[in-house]
């Protein structure tokens, strides 16, 4: 049986979805920001902004449309930063060793030229099919 769709009132009013999107958000952060010398601090950065923006946002009605807005775009970070963010380590002169892992989305040459050079919102992205 396929589980239901919420739509984002639906979502804002679930405790436990927004408790999972905390969670999920926190290990995006670790997948996104570990491993590599000096990239310790933008990992307590990144946890902390996420706590912070979390806690600003708990006063938020239950069921609002603010509420819902706020945990798509937890969601939606979170899927960027396991996905999309790739960490790299000079090896010298222009080049550079990237830690691509299980999570990094892969796109063929063609799809990547495509996007070269171009700035998206994440609403783009999201919608887009590759």
């Amino acid at each position: 049986m396929a589980s239901k769709v919420l739509n984002p009132g639906e979502i804002a009013s679930n405790r436990s979805v927004v408790l999972a999107t905390y969670r999920h958000l926190l290990r995006a952060t670790g997948i996104a920001f570990r491993g590599l010398p000096g990239d310790n601090d933008t990992l307590v950065a990144s946890r902390k902004l996420a706590h912070e923006s979390f806690a600003k946002n708990r006063r938020l009605e239950v069921g609002s449309v603010e509420a819902g807005q706020g945990i798509e775009h937890a969601q939606g970070v979170a899927q960027i930063l396991r996905e999309n963010v790739v960490q790299g380590k000079n090896t010298g002169g222009e080049n550079y060793k990237l830690n691509i892992h299980e999570h990094t989305q892969r796109l063929d040459n063609e799809t990547a030229k495509q996007f070269k050079g171009k700035t998206k919102t994440f609403k783009e992205i999201k919608d887009a099919s590759f």
